[in-house]
């Protein structure tokens, strides 16, 4: 460890030398835990508060940093590009070239005609389109999506995902660890369990039969289980009884499976999309349900972080749509929102306002019965926004010049030295590495 009487100037300041790195660990909780070693690495996600704990005889220590953002940035993407009426790539900075499994959905947001959602995974493979404001069977459409690549997707310029001049958006969800996943499988017409890769238990599975024209079929943790919802309709929903187990529909390993032809008709292909549900600091998603009170000032709900994307539908009203709003087209506190319907071809609109995100969670501005009808329920998919990486040091540091340096930026590398000689109880740090990746 390290030497108190040994010292080197590091940017004026006197640091103690250690005569060996020991590389130590650092918690989930950004506990620096200096009983470990003398040396620490980390990437900080988001908005990260660090502590030093068993500082003993550890007199100088140093962490390397890589500037990073949250998980959830390389998991989920909202993308808007115009079309040209030809192929072109379109950027999301999520990768689903390879192995990598995921979903890109496409909606034209206006300029005239109405076109209908398009849904292309990578586990039906390019051109498979399935649409979730209709029951159709799945589809090819070689100019619809055509290529999943390492940074975005290839746009095949079809009217539906590319008319020349028109506005469009594209939502990109990764295949990730309790956030995301899709399952494909043939039907039986056998009640069964079907493995998914999930991790966690899912807050919403969507399913959809790819052989036939049947309904998007939706669970939700936020209804009782012997209820279900339909995506591609606006109606507040029917008996599960044989679509799912009525005890345990859901697990952290498998989707327990009825017999009905929605959800597993002998013989017919379908496929469903696993959405995550976590409430620990890190989490990317929630689902969940909220009531109405019929109010302008509507209910708030907490989810611990600000969401950059949120799909609500009224569990009680029989005429209400699945509804889609986005940061990247409006997602404001005290303005208008932009709002498109999961299941219809309608049009964006964007002279409404309905929900405001808060830094914590969101609160429903309207008393709209679309989204804050008195007692009605109402269940949500939130995600979260992708915060830059902020770092806050403990109280117990004093920084050269009495300002800690800047977090570094994305794939910055920085180093930072901090010495102590009373034990811990205060310590000098100073930026002692300033390299770029």
């Amino acid at each position: 460890m390290a030497n108190d009487k040994d010292f080197t100037l590091t940017n004026g300041i006197e640091i103690s030398k250690d005569t060996k790195n020991t590389v130590g660990t650092i918690s989930a909780s950004n506990a620096v835990d200096l009983s470990t070693g003398n040396f620490f690495t980390h990437t900080p996600a988001g908005a990260t508060t660090y502590s030093f704990t068993n500082s003993g005889a550890v007199q100088s220590f140093q962490m390397q940093l890589t500037g990073g953002q949250e998980a959830v940035a390389s998991a989920f993407n909202t993308s808007l590009y115009t079309g040209t009426g030809s192929s072109q790539d379109v950027t999301t900075g999520i990768d689903l070239s390879g192995s990598n499994e995921g979903l890109v959905w496409i909606k034209k947001r206006g300029d005239g005609s109405t076109y209908d959602h398009n849904l292309f995974d990578t586990v039906r493979g390019a051109t498979k389109w399935l649409k979730s404001n209709d029951t159709d069977a799945e589809g090819t459409r070689s100019t619809g999506l055509s290529a999943f690549n390492s940074n975005g997707f290839t746009e095949g310029g079809s009217g539906w995902t590319g008319e020349n001049g028109k506005n469009f958006v594209a939502w990109t969800w990764k295949s990730t660890s309790k956030f995301f996943d899709v399952v494909t499988y043939t039907g039986n017409g056998t009640a069964r369990a079907i493995s998914h890769n999930l991790g966690s238990v899912p807050g919403m599975v969507v399913f959809k039969n790819r052989s036939s024209t049947y309904g998007w079929q939706v669970y939700h943790r936020g209804m009782a289980v012997n209820r279900r919802l339909e995506w591609d309709d606006p109606g507040s929903g029917s008996s599960s009884v044989g679509w799912w187990d009525q005890t345990t529909p859901v697990t952290s390993s498998v989707l327990n499976i009825g017999t009905d032809a929605h959800v597993n008709n002998n013989g017919h292909n379908y496929v469903a999309y696993l959405f995550g549900h976590e409430t620990d600091s890190d989490s990317m998603i929630q689902c969940g349900s909220y009531t109405g009170n019929g109010s302008s000032t509507g209910p708030t709900v907490t989810l611990g972080w600000q969401p950059q994307w949120l799909m609500v539908k009224s569990a009680s009203d029989t005429n209400q749509d699945w509804y889609i709003i986005d940061s990247a087209r409006g997602f404001v506190s005290g303005g208008n929102d932009a709002l498109l319907r999961a299941n219809t071809t309608t049009n964006e609109a964007t002279g409404v306002a309905r929900v405001n995100p808060l830094s914590t969670g969101f609160q429903i501005a309207t008393s709209d019965a679309a989204f804050n009808q008195n007692n009605a329920s109402y269940i949500y998919v939130a995600i979260r926004s992708a915060a830059a990486t902020a770092v806050t040091w403990p109280n117990s540091v004093k920084f050269q010049g009495g300002t800690a340096p800047q977090t570094p930026a994305l794939g910055e590398v920085d180093t930072y030295t901090f010495t102590t000689r009373d034990g811990g109880t205060s310590y000098i740090g100073v930026q002692s590495g300033n390299n770029h990746s």
